[in-house]
């Protein structure tokens, strides 16, 4: 989300004195491009804003917020090496404010480094203690870092400092099931689901914590909500998986199949028909053998996609071999 505080500007140790015509101060240098680059990104017209918030920085290296911005735009659009420089910037220069150290530590977090973003919301906690953001993404670094207590603290001070935080006790959740704690994890979600009922990736974490649970239909019922707000490929895998969990691989098999017609290469569904299937024919006393043929081509089929899987190749092993077996 993009700063724009009401075409407010930042500056810091500008100290131009320069006069109009008229007598009066004019406005420093670069603040006409920022303004402009708002507005040209208002009109939706990025690659114009962006140009004018890059001049404004030359023209005046010391001003804020168009390196927020920058930094906002570079990170929704996924240059994150590019977001981190605006942010470093800002943060040398007002360092004082929370909101810098946090988006400073998304950057980071989102390019993948995890001990410099986990010190940068900590920067913003020490200014802004209750930062529920803050709390909730160093909540995640201290998660995917492997401590697991840590992670727990601050994801459950994150839900108390916001509990109308949909996106806090989704991750709430998501450390729940890390430490194994499935009932306190459901429930965490089911609280982010009542929040924000639309958000499809927050009833898949759910559908996921039933699964764990082994309660497939429950999941499956999940699923089906998730898929009619957000038709992707990877959903309608989930979807499957929690009908192969229930038992109804049939109908998992059709799920997986509408993956393959949003995208014909996505292997990870050609994987699972393949498990279902040859799970059909374990379950029919390998008396049809179509079932095991089908699995075998489908699984051929993922390693065209993607040749380094050696789960799907120990698979193809296994099952061509039982032909041999059953026909000897």
């Amino acid at each position: 989300m993009l700063i724009l505080m009401g075409m407010a500007v930042g500056v810091t140790g500008c100290k131009s004195s320069a006069k109009s015509a008229s007598g009066d101060s004019a406005r420093p240098r670069g603040v006409d491009q920022y303004i402009a680059g708002v507005q040209l990104y208002k009109k939706g017209d990025k690659d114009g804003a962006r140009s004018q918030l890059v001049e404004a920085t030359r023209l005046n290296p010391n001003l804020i917020m168009p390196r927020i911005m920058l930094g906002d735009m570079y990170r929704d659009e996924g240059k994150y090496d590019d977001a981190v420089k605006q942010f470093e910037r800002v943060t040398k220069m007002d360092p004082y404010y929370a909101s810098n150290w946090y988006k400073l530590g998304v950057g980071y977090q989102l390019g993948q480094k995890l001990k410099q973003a986990a010190a940068s919301y900590q920067r913003a906690l020490d200014l802004k203690p209750d930062d529920s953001k803050s709390n909730m993404n160093l909540g995640l670094v201290y998660l995917y870092t492997g401590d697991r207590d840590k992670a727990l603290a601050y994801a459950q001070k994150a839900t108390e400092m916001d509990p109308s935080s949909a996106a806090a006790w989704s991750n709430l959740g998501i450390t729940y099931d890390a430490r194994g704690e499935y009932a306190r994890g459901e429930e965490a979600y089911r609280k982010s689901v009542d929040l924000d009922p639309n958000n499809p990736a927050s009833l898949a974490n759910l559908a996921t914590n039933l699964m764990a649970q082994n309660k497939g239909s429950d999941a499956a019922e999940i699923m089906k909500r998730a898929v009619g707000i957000s038709n992707t490929p990877a959903l309608r895998k989930r979807y499957g998986d929690a009908l192969a969990k229930a038992e109804r691989y049939d109908q998992a098999v059709q799920q997986y199949n509408e993956a393959l017609k949003l995208d014909p290469r996505y292997y990870p569904a050609m994987n699972e028909i393949g498990f279902a299937r040859i799970t059909q024919f374990r379950k029919g006393f390998d008396m049809d053998d179509s079932k095991r043929t089908d699995a075998l081509a489908m699984w051929k089929k993922s390693l065209d996609v993607n040749q380094n899987q050696p789960k799907v190749e120990a698979a193809i092993k296994q099952w061509a071999q039982g032909a041999q077996n059953l026909s000897q």
